[in-house]
């Protein structure tokens, strides 16, 4: 049984989360996020969010053309654009999943379909992890968190390598998903691996993991399709899209273990952020595969993360200019974590 009265959604709670700090944060901080002005706080829509996702499927239709056109030794340049596009799809359900959105009405329902099932992930996955990630940022909760990493480059490199297995290891949620609808005791073996989720808690009464189970049927639809179509169109299929989804996940963990300096926090204040995020990849070349829409504006993401992938830009000028002797510069495109030391 669904445990009555359970808490919303933590997505409804990150922005107070962020304000009061957490319970470490006794001394007052002189960064306010409420200050920022707030015709600079923009939020996403998800109409304009499926724009975003049928760009980038255009995209893919030019760059699917080329490969099939183009000299074979240029393949490597057409699978790594075409994976910087199924990369850019992740960003544009990120966006999707800080909304605090209800239920899932046709327009997000194609959202996730366009930007979501390309990656095998939902937006419900995508939500339980990332929203916790915010709240939790260094934290022993954070799920993206890695200890162990500063200074150590072979277990970075380790942890990069990872991202080889990122596509495979979700395809296998899906179907896991669907067995924990019907199997409680598979919700927690299903929370905490696939789910990311560190709390330690019994996920089998938990509303929100049984939400992310059955929207896992989507998925598993779609993944049925892809299977289909790679028996039919086997080198079509391989060449134009799984090889370049493993690539994606390469550019996914790489991107994500230059975010943050992984130390432990205690804190949400404003000043922990600002150590502990990282602005990375911020010209165009970088933006093009490594942190598209924007997502190397990050400190300002991580400050305010339900603003818009369009209005980042311009809030990280208004920091820089508020709190220029605060705010981090920006690692250098394609800058490594690997061989730098601890920023707190």
């Amino acid at each position: 049984m669904i445990a009555e009265g359970a808490p919303a959604h933590l997505v409804d709670d990150l922005e107070a989360a962020l304000d009061a700090g957490g319970e470490a944060a006794a001394a007052p901080s002189p960064i306010k996020r409420g200050a920022v002005p707030r015709e600079l706080l923009v939020k996403p829509t998800v109409g304009g969010l499926v724009r975003d996702a049928l760009v980038d499927w255009a995209w893919l239709g030019v760059f699917w053309a080329a490969m099939a056109f183009a000299p074979t030794w240029s393949y490597p340049l057409w699978a790594l654009l075409v994976a910087g596009r199924i990369h850019a799809f992740g960003v544009i359900l990120h966006d999707a999943a800080h909304m605090p959105l209800r239920g899932k009405p046709p327009a997000v329902r194609l959202l996730e379909v366009l930007s979501g099932y390309p990656l095998a992930i939902t937006l419900d996955a995508m939500r339980y992890h990332h929203i916790r990630h915010h709240r939790d940022s260094g934290m022993a909760t954070d799920p993206y968190f890695k200890s162990g990493l500063e200074g150590r480059p072979h277990v970075w490199m380790l942890q990069w390598l990872r991202g080889l297995l990122l596509m495979p290891f979700w395809t296998v949620r899906a179907p896991f998903g669907l067995l924990a609808v019907v199997i409680p005791a598979l919700r927690v073996p299903y929370g905490r691996a696939f789910l990311q989720d560190k709390s330690g808690e019994d996920m089998r009464a938990s509303r929100e993991v049984l939400a992310c189970a059955k929207a896992e049927a989507g998925q598993l639809v779609f993944q049925a399709g892809v299977i289909a179509a790679l028996v039919v169109w086997t080198e079509p299929v391989l060449y134009g899209y799984v090889i370049p989804a493993a690539m994606s996940g390469l550019l996914a963990s790489f991107r994500l273990l230059n975010e943050h300096a992984y130390v432990p926090t205690t804190d949400r204040r404003p000043e922990t952020i600002l150590a502990t995020t990282q602005d990375h990849n911020l010209g165009w070349l970088g933006r093009l595969v490594v942190a598209p829409k924007n997502i190397g504006f990050h400190v300002v993401h991580h400050l305010h993360p339900q603003v818009s992938w369009r209005a980042l830009p311009a809030l990280r000028d208004w920091y820089r200019s508020q709190h220029p002797e605060r705010y981090p510069a920006p690692r250098r495109m394609w800058a490594l974590r690997l061989f730098s030391g601890s920023k707190v």
